[in-house]
């Protein structure tokens, strides 16, 4: 099981079971009626797919369990639980299965092909899927009134989708990269880009606003925000500064507030979608392109300093040397001179002379040995 022992899975499908629960049923409590419909950022579809990415996809009897629990507690029957789950379940499994296993690694929001991988799976495939099979459960139920299916529809898939891409890459980027600033100058910049975030975010499309701006000027401002927090920083702070200003669109409609609140109800469901879709699209988009494009400078630099290493040993490779056998001298520049004197010319080594302790012994024994203690030495 991914390398993992059974009662290491059975602790994260417990912890994953009981916080899905947990927020389920907060989102179910909290839920808000916007174009006819309940809706709401379903939080646990959020945390589904950051565990998958974690962890691949044996996450899913946790998930599988936290929204049976959650389904039953709302009030659904069994049959249209079971439903529901299976679908989340299924999201759960292919994402962790695609995204994770397949891949061998963790995505870290650093390629833009995982960031167009993940965002053309969860958007044309996964959550389809899902809101099918959620669709076809309230149907069975017979809580889901034919006229209001399309809307349903529409408002399960932007909650799910939307709260997966609020919450996983906020999730997987800090991990990857806790630290936004390394110098004092660096904080001091965060921390101004971090204020003015929160300002726009809250007097341009949250609740506060006290004039309605028309979207493309929202985005206006949103955009230089991003770009700024994309080029200047890690990939966490871009796409936190997204997820910011998405949740204060999201926050203003939901309350029946902000700058969309004159406009009919089904147009600020459009709007907020356009939004928040610009906004953590455009942070996800520029931060992977840009971490991407440090990657591959940094690769660069690597290669070249090997290459420049191996071009230094082979250019001392190439520089072959002629020893005399006869006199122990060396050939240099077409001229026979001492060892020491190509050691200090060409590697500017400079040499001294010692005796080793084989030299030494040799030495000994070719001296003439004294004369025996006692003994008269030869008369002449």
């Amino acid at each position: 099981m991914n390398r993992r022992s059974t009662l290491s899975w059975l602790l994260i499908w417990v912890v994953l079971a009981a916080t899905y629960f947990a927020a389920g049923r907060f989102c179910i409590q909290m839920s808000s009626l916007v174009a006819g419909v309940s809706w709401v950022l379903y939080v646990p579809a959020g945390l589904s797919l950051t565990a998958s990415l974690l962890w691949g996809k044996n996450v899913w009897p946790g998930v599988f369990a936290g929204e049976l629990a959650a389904t039953l507690a709302s009030g659904q029957p069994l049959g249209p639980s079971l439903i529901m789950a299976a679908g989340n379940s299924l999201d759960a499994a292919l994402a962790g299965w695609w995204f994770h296993d397949r891949l061998g690694r963790r995505i870290a929001f650093d390629r833009l092909d995982d960031v167009v991988q993940l965002l053309a799976g969860e958007l044309l495939i996964l959550q389809p899927l899902s809101a099918i099979l959620g669709m076809f459960a309230l149907l069975s139920a017979g809580h889901l009134p034919v006229g209001q299916f399309w809307s349903t529809a529409a408002a399960w898939f932007a909650s799910n989708i939307f709260a997966q891409f609020v919450i996983a890459p906020a999730v997987l980027t800090w991990i990857r990269w806790p630290r936004p600033a390394n110098t004092p100058r660096e904080w001091r910049e965060f921390a101004v880009l971090a204020t003015l975030t929160l300002v726009l975010g809250a007097f341009g499309p949250g609740r506060w606003a006290t004039h309605g701006w028309p979207l493309p000027v929202a985005l206006f401002f949103a955009f230089p925000l991003l770009v700024w927090a994309s080029v200047r920083f890690v990939p966490s702070v871009a796409v936190t500064a997204g997820t910011l200003l998405g949740l204060f669109a999201f926050d203003a409609v939901v309350a029946h507030a902000g700058p969309f609140q004159g406009a009919w109800t089904g147009a600020q469901m459009v709007y907020l979608n356009v939004f928040m879709g610009v906004c953590l699209g455009t942070a996800l988009f520029l931060s992977a392109a840009l971490a991407q494009q440090r990657h591959s400078e940094d690769e660069q630099k690597r290669l070249i300093s090997e290459l420049s290493a191996a071009a230094s040993q082979v250019e001392r490779l190439e520089k072959f040397v002629t020893f005399c056998a006869w006199t122990g001298r060396v050939r240099w520049n077409d001229q026979w001179v001492s060892v020491e004197t190509f050691l200090h010319e060409c590697y500017n080594v400079n040499v001294s002379h010692g005796i080793s302790e084989e030299a030494l012994t040799v030495l000994m024994k070719q001296l003439p040995q004294p004369p025996p203690s006692g003994s008269r030495p030869p008369v002449a």
